[in-house]
């Protein structure tokens, strides 16, 4: 289930506490009406019994008739909408506003009775259907004005979200753009709320260790790799000097030449970490390293190199691509990358099987294709060979290497706004696809 954002969940919130809001106002004002009406209700019967049984009282004082009185109180007095009936001692109805013969119909009444002083009673009665219908009215009017003030509310209240949500936009935005800048700057803004800026000061204090934490890290990578770099070339010179010494037996040279062997690869593996470090610390933004560079011809020339070191398989290498395909990028990372996409194809299948690199431009980026007719890469494996030093079973038991080339490669693409995929290719081994920004786009975005 896909997590909802936290603008979703504070509009959620504040709609359901608007509509909890509406209805118990809306609640309210119907039971307060109702109350109110079936008091004023009950308060009216009362006061026109009594003052109807008053007035029978004081004209029987004159007449001692109780039913004339009775018809002609009821005929005068009687309110509009309202049954009064006139009852002797025994119960016996003497007068009454209702027809004589009113049709069998029954209806839920509010009845209040005045007691007469000469003897008898006077009953008042009302249908509730007239509040019935009151209330009812008041309830649709309510609805009615309930419903676009709960969409009104809902409108206003994602607005009210995003906009107490904008500081932490802000710093997220921030944060993206220092992931992709590589440089590390405080977060937050002088006019966020306490609550945010408490944040961004937390978080602007784990940077600033983490940013020190890598370029610590950064320096002594450097720092050990150039260290080592001049006595491994050294090293590996006079060991290479002396493994062709004729003049020494023949087991000594073997063992110069594998100890030379091992000095070469440790020198490999020093020149691989400072390549690995160049590409974290170079990024785009940076004008001064960057030129257009052709893919195309660097491809070729990487091919080229490559034939020439392995003549026997540059009948292998197959070369499909566009005449130009420009990029804006540092040339020497560039290089390294190529270089190594081709390496590991060649790497990774026997002589006889085909490597096809191909160069084009689609969808606004620069795309360099290299599949090969290997065996491929485990479906387990595709998500670590980018981690540095990650070696495959059967790279560990046949290859050489130190698991270097793909992270390299990936960072380079990264280092440039772009990014490299592994999958499998129709050849039957793997397939790398590099994507580049073009130089067109990278330019004018500039």
């Amino acid at each position: 289930m896909k997590p909802h954002s936290l603008v979703f969940r504070l509009a959620m919130l504040q709609q359901v506490l608007a509509a909890a809001l509406i209805a118990v106002f809306a609640g309210s004002a119907v039971w307060l009406s109702a109350r109110t009406l079936e008091r004023e209700e009950v308060r009216f019967l009362t006061a026109t019994a009594r003052k109807m049984a008053d007035n029978i009282d004081h004209d029987l004082e004159k007449h001692d008739d109780l039913e004339r009185v009775a018809l002609e109180t009821v005929g005068e007095d009687a309110p509009v909408g309202v049954r009064v009936d006139v009852l002797d001692e025994q119960g016996r109805q003497v007068a009454s506003t209702a027809p004589a013969r009113s049709p069998a119909r029954r209806e839920e009444t509010t009845t209040r009775r005045a007691h007469l002083s000469h003897g008898g009673w006077v009953v008042v009665s009302t249908s509730t259907r007239a509040p019935r219908s009151a209330i009812s009215a008041l309830i649709l009017a309510l609805f009615l004005t309930a419903v676009p003030l709960f969409i009104a509310v809902a409108a206003i209240s994602r607005a009210l979200a995003r906009r107490a949500l904008r500081p932490l936009s802000r710093m997220a935005g921030q944060a993206e753009q220092a992931t992709l800048q590589g440089d590390l700057h405080a977060l937050g803004h002088p006019t966020d709320p306490v609550e945010v800026a408490t944040l961004a000061t937390a978080f602007n204090r784990l940077l600033a260790r983490v940013d020190k934490m890598l370029q610590t890290e950064r320096e002594f990578t450097q720092d050990a790799a150039h260290e080592l770099r001049t006595p491994l070339t050294v090293l590996s010179g006079e060991l290479e000097r002396a493994s062709s010494d004729a003049s020494l037996p023949a087991p000594r040279r073997e063992g110069l030449g594998r100890a030379w062997d091992q000095a070469r690869r440790m020198s490999e593996l020093v020149e691989a970490l400072l390549l690995l470090r160049g590409s974290d610390a170079s990024a785009p933004e940076r004008p001064e390293g960057l030129v257009p560079v052709n893919l195309t011809d660097m491809l070729r020339e990487v091919g080229h190199e490559l034939c020439e070191r392995l003549p026997e398989r540059a009948h292998d290498l197959e070369i499909v691509a566009a005449d130009e395909v420009l990029v804006w990028g540092h040339a020497p990372l560039l290089s390294s990358a190529l270089r190594n996409l081709l390496s590991n194809a060649f790497k990774f299948s026997e002589a006889g099987h085909a490597v096809r690199a191909t160069s084009i431009v689609e969808n606004g980026a620069a795309v360099v294709v290299v599949d090969d007719g290997g065996s491929g890469i485990a479906a387990a494996d595709l998500d670590r060979i980018f981690d540095p030093f990650f070696r495959s079973a059967e790279a560990r038991a046949s290859r050489e290497g130190f698991g270097l080339g793909l992270p390299i490669l990936r960072r380079v693409a990264r280092a440039h706004g772009g990014d490299v995929t592994a999958s499998r290719s129709d050849l039957g081994g793997a397939r790398f696809e590099l994507s580049l920004p073009v130089w067109t786009s990278r330019r004018n975005g500039s």
